[in-house]
């Protein structure tokens, strides 16, 4: 298994003014925390923890001892063609960029300046990660079409399924928009959906698999196994309910497939996307 979203962090030596919001997580998460998953892993790729020192994240993540595949770093794409990008270039293991934007403003991910930045990253060779809430799809997808009209051959990750609002609709998704969303976006062949993050955005303390599962069965149909990868989004996961109860969900929407394409979505997806 390649988990394809995988944080680390180390407060003691960076900044995270985020982790002030979640003192459950808030301490040092690194390979010896994780170990405590008993999950095992071929490798991970790491996702960048909104670090107020960027480069600085990468640097440390290459110094540990755990099977990192890529990094997904951290670069301000609202700069547009900022040195920043090449900077990352010269980085050991770097493989896509994520400029997290679920809590911008509406028509940040549409201006000039931002869709230009995605432009040069993807002509960087980088994959790039997505991170949106559900209300921001619509945005997501006009700025794609931008994107893929210079670089068609651009690689695009939704983190999270885009966040769908579970903790408000639970399994019922009628009438959600995000389903629509989720289709427009499929549509595009370069978009990849990360399954990945669902259990933070249901109830923390009293969610089902079964509320879960509609989001994961509509994703997997409207992209398919090839174009779905797995994360685990620690330690982020331990905030509602743990590692290993969300890779058992995973587990259990997948069973029905062929195992060629099981692996996929456990490896295969995250290799392609990644180019590892």
């Amino acid at each position: 298994m390649i988990d394809a979203h995988l944080h680390f962090w180390n407060p003691q030596q960076l900044t995270y003014d985020w982790l002030q919001y979640v003192p459950a997580i808030s301490g040092h998460m690194g390979p010896e925390e994780f170990a405590a998953t008993g999950a095992s892993l071929e490798g991970a790729i790491f996702v960048q923890a909104d670090c107020a020192e960027a480069l600085d994240e990468v640097d440390w993540i290459n110094t540990l001892d755990f099977p990192i595949l890529g990094i997904v770093a951290y670069a301000p794409l609202e700069l547009g063609d900022t040195p920043h990008i090449h900077a990352l270039k010269a980085k050991p293991k770097v493989v896509g960029i994520r400029r997290n934007a679920q809590n911008e403003p509406d028509g940040f991910m549409t201006s000039d300046g931002y869709v230009a930045g995605l432009i040069a990253a993807a002509q960087a060779g980088f994959s790039l990660d997505m991170c949106i809430r559900a209300r921001q799809l619509p945005e997501l997808r006009r700025a794609l079409d931008r994107l893929f009209a210079a670089v068609p051959e651009a690689r695009v990750v939704l983190d999270h399924l885009g966040k769908p609002d579970i903790k408000a609709h639970g399994a019922d998704m009628s009438g959600d928009d995000w389903i629509n969303e989720i289709n427009n976006l499929s549509a595009l062949p370069n978009v990849f959906c990360k399954l990945s993050g669902l259990p933070t955005e249901a109830d923390w303390d009293h969610w089902t698999p079964e509320q879960l599962r509609p989001y994961l069965d509509h994703a997997l149909s409207a992209f398919g196994p090839s174009r779905c990868l797995f994360g685990g989004d620690w330690p982020v996961v331990n905030l509602a309910g743990g590692y290993a109860r969300w890779q058992a969900v995973v587990a259990a929407a997948i069973a029905y497939l062929p195992q060629d394409q099981q692996t996929e979505v456990w490896s295969g997806t995250a290799r392609t996307v990644y180019h590892l």
